[in-house]
């Protein structure tokens, strides 16, 4: 195996007797999402190289070597990118976690006793508002276009940055606070009868699934990329 490592992305003129990737082709062959591969690549973790128009394309023998050293299988023929999943739109859920993101803030912060000490401090009003907005913005999304694809990049991309930061723990146990937030506030939407798409809850709790699966996806990223080589 060799202890070669990538040093960074280089600008020249690709061989056209070695066969050339796409982003969206090298995501597939080493199986993590699109925008995984964009950051990996512009952050020099990943054998890469710019055309003259800028474009990023990924040389096959280049990614099988890479992969060799992480340890990881090189599948024997690329395979095209699964479809983008979808669920039932739900535009008045949509509607109502927006409407009540103040709400999801406090539950966010909501801890029976005080004095029981937490791994993760709670977030002050004011952070847990910024993160309750921009989570519930991302959920929104989904709920109103029944297209998962947007939110699992947008959450993987902040796995991958917060692995990169060390913020493991903290994002995890700041998700979990977001989702159970979310699917009680949800639940209560449709109790008291503000919300009456079909199957909201449902489709509210696959969207939260896929933002959490997503974002362990991201964190995960990195230690497949950091192999041992000793």
């Amino acid at each position: 195996m060799s202890g070669r490592r990538w040093m960074g992305v280089r600008e020249r003129t690709l061989d056209p007797s070695r066969r050339s990737l796409t982003a969206s082709e090298a995501a597939a062959m080493v199986g993590v999402s699109l925008a995984t591969i964009r950051l990996w690549a512009d952050a020099r973790r990943i054998p890469c190289h710019r055309t003259a128009g800028g474009h990023r394309r990924f040389e096959v023998e280049e990614l099988r070597e890479w992969m060799e050293i992480a340890g990881a299988s090189a599948p024997r023929a690329i395979t095209p990118a699964p479809a983008v999943p979808t669920i039932t739109v739900c535009p008045a859920m949509a509607r109502y976690l927006l409407a009540h993101t103040g709400t999801v803030a406090e539950r966010t912060r909501a801890h029976a006793d005080a004095g029981i000490a937490l791994p993760v401090p709670l977030p002050s009003e004011r952070r847990a508002h910024d993160d309750s907005a921009r989570y519930l913005r991302m959920v929104a999304r989904a709920l109103d276009t029944g297209r998962l694809g947007d939110i699992d990049q947008r959450a993987e991309a902040t796995g991958v940055r917060g692995s990169l930061r060390g913020d493991t723990v903290a994002l995890l146990i700041g998700d979990r606070r977001l989702s159970a937030a979310t699917l009680a506030q949800a639940d209560a939407g449709v109790i008291t009868g503000d919300v009456v798409d079909p199957m909201a809850l449902a489709a509210t709790s696959a969207v939260v699934e896929h933002c959490t699966a997503a974002l362990l996806r991201g964190l995960l990223a990195i230690d497949k990329e950091n192999p041992t080589t000793g």
